[in-house]
């Protein structure tokens, strides 16, 4: 992988939804991984020797819930150095948004409202975290 392009891993059970962020997330150049459930996402997270700057995880998984996700995926990672989260939900429960960022997640976005804020709010999480892990060496 080019060290230039931002690797994503994208958690979303709905194949026309993932086909659509993954669409607008590779037209910015970036590697995206889809991962349509929790169990396939850890496996690659397991398994692979890539690490991604940035997941992409919808709230309500068929087999887990992406705020459990989260904290899982995200929990051996100190002082910052784990990818950046943006949390995605459709369910407008209006204390999702305070629950993502405790579990560890960055950014929250409602999949009906902020389609058109998806690319902007992911290139800003990849910069920071960029700036983070750069300032951490």
């Amino acid at each position: 992988m080019n060290p230039a392009r931002p690797l994503v891993l994208l958690v979303e059970d709905d194949a026309d939804t993932a086909a659509l962020y993954k669409a607008m997330l590779s037209a910015e150049e970036w590697e995206v991984v889809c991962c349509q459930n929790a169990q396939a996402a850890r496996h690659w997270w397991f398994h692979s020797d890539k690490s991604p700057q940035l997941l992409i995880l919808d709230v309500r998984l068929p087999d887990s819930n992406g705020v459990d996700l989260c904290q899982e995926l995200i929990g051996a990672f100190k002082n910052g150095s784990g990818p950046a989260v943006l949390m995605l939900s459709a369910h407008g429960d209006p204390r999702m948004p305070k629950l993502c960022r405790k579990a560890g997640a960055r950014a929250f976005l409602d999949k009906l409202r902020d389609l058109d804020r998806l690319v902007d709010t992911a290139k800003q999480l990849i910069q920071e975290q960029a700036s983070l892990v750069g300032s951490q060496t």
